[in-house]
């Protein structure tokens, strides 16, 4: 095989998938496009977001609460920071469970006394589907939590230029999924950053296409040869997304800390037919106000700043602290119940019976792409997964690229066979 050919199929592949999710200035886009690859590439963005401007939010806090420390009025404004904070915690650690246990609860006790009759083994085969789960990885920590050293502390927030994350999932040109992140800055916020080293994050954009979205998770069949989803067979469509936070450093005593977890956050949201727009996708945006269920819940203390002493130029050895290193990792998650309506006809589950026994299960590998780069220019991180089927990334994508068909085919086996070896 002609790895050096393969690895750069799949780098142009990759490279054509991150172009095509993103819009002028790294903007996202919804619509489909003429000449785009098929649906059946899903190209995942991960983005980490940073700036300067809660930073220096922070630094005018910090140097607050270091005059009260001294003894300018220091028992009233820490009194007053922590009342704010503690009537905060308590309702923002205390959102979204309920969600969460009936969703397990539901899925669960639909798969018992399992009977082995027509209607039930339909009834199993739309079960396997209703769930869908994907994680996405940090290929390498990320550095500069902070945009500079600290002489202060370990904890020291004042130049914190971490700003929240945000993910794009496209199929071609079409959005999937896009949700934006960011760093709370409100006063309330900023005093648990002060108080208790602990940042939140607030959702500023979430947009949602149920039916471009993984369910029915039919793995048998490429992605544009599934059923699509309906609100007619499956209701109590939810949406959940994890994050989470680890942290890499060493203490002034030489004690290292590999990935250890410092929090995470989760959104957890049903999505309704009647919330969605005319063409049927659920938008959501922090400036057109507030909406139930659209909010960020969870907590996350700030990145530890490794312990770095440095001596100045006479030779004199100074206590200092690094700009901190950190991962983050998603879990996507997309869950949905059989339509009651839809079980009791009899008429419309025999239907989609027959239709599930005409169908043809395919076999085809996987290409998985990744990578994780600095875009200097938007000011973030973004680490990109890409996954398509072996044959159609080399054969058609590649075509769209404008390789010759020759070279395409002659690509396909060379990366069909390389993805047998590849992590499934």
């Amino acid at each position: 095989m002609n790895c050096k050919l393969y690895l750069s199929l799949l780098l142009a592949l990759l490279m054509c998938g991150a172009t095509l999710a993103q819009g002028p200035a790294g903007e996202f886009r919804e619509a489909g496009a003429e000449g785009a690859p098929s649906v059946n590439v899903t190209n995942y963005n991960l983005f980490v977001y940073q700036d300067t401007c809660a930073s220096l939010k922070l630094t005018d806090r910090w140097e607050e609460q270091v005059e009260g420390l001294r003894g300018r009025g220091s028992r009233g404004f820490l009194d007053d920071l922590f009342s704010v904070t503690k009537s905060s915690a308590t309702g923002l650690l205390s959102t979204g469970i309920t969600g969460l246990v009936s969703t397990g609860v539901n899925f669960v006790g639909n798969l018992v006394n399992y009977k082995k009759n027509k209607k039930n083994q339909w009834k199993q085969a739309m079960l396997k589907e209703n769930r869908f789960e994907k994680t996405l990885f940090m290929l390498e920590n990320l550095d500069d939590f902070y945009s500079s050293i600290s002489t202060t502390g370990a904890l020291d927030p004042g130049s914190m230029s971490f700003n929240g994350f945000g993910c794009l999932q496209t199929r071609g040109r079409d959005t999937v999924l896009y949700i934006s992140c960011r760093l709370d800055t409100s006063e309330v916020a900023l005093s648990r950053i002060l108080r208790h080293s602990k940042f939140q994050l607030r959702l500023d954009t979430l947009v949602f296409n149920p039916i471009l979205c993984d369910l029915p998770n039919d793995s048998t069949v490429s992605f544009a040869d599934r059923h699509q989803f309906s609100f007619s067979e499956r209701t109590n469509l939810r949406l959940r997304i994890d994050l989470d936070v680890t942290s890499s450093w060493i203490n002034q005593a030489i004690q290292v800390y590999n990935d250890h977890p410092l929090g995470n956050f989760y959104i957890d949201l049903p999505i309704k037919e009647d919330e969605l727009d005319a063409d049927t996708v659920f938008r959501y945006y922090a400036s057109q106000g507030d909406r139930p269920g659209c909010e960020v819940v969870g907590d996350c203390f700030i990145v530890p700043r490794s312990y770095i002493g440095v001596r100045d130029a006479e030779g004199n050895f100074h206590d200092a602290w690094g700009t901190g290193q950190y991962k983050m990792s998603m879990t996507i998650r997309e869950t949905c119940d059989i339509n009651p309506a839809f079980e009791r006809d009899d008429d419309l589950w025999n239907v989609d019976w027959k239709r599930r026994k005409r169908a043809r299960p395919q076999t085809f590998d996987i290409v998985q792409v990744a990578r994780q780069v600095w875009d200097k220019n938007a000011n973030r991180w973004i680490v990109t997964l890409l996954e398509a089927p072996a044959q159609y990334a080399t054969q058609e994508v590649l075509q769209t690229l404008g390789l010759a068909a020759g070279q395409s085919a002659q690509a396909s086996g060379q990366a069909k066979a390389a993805a047998g070896a590849m992590p499934k």
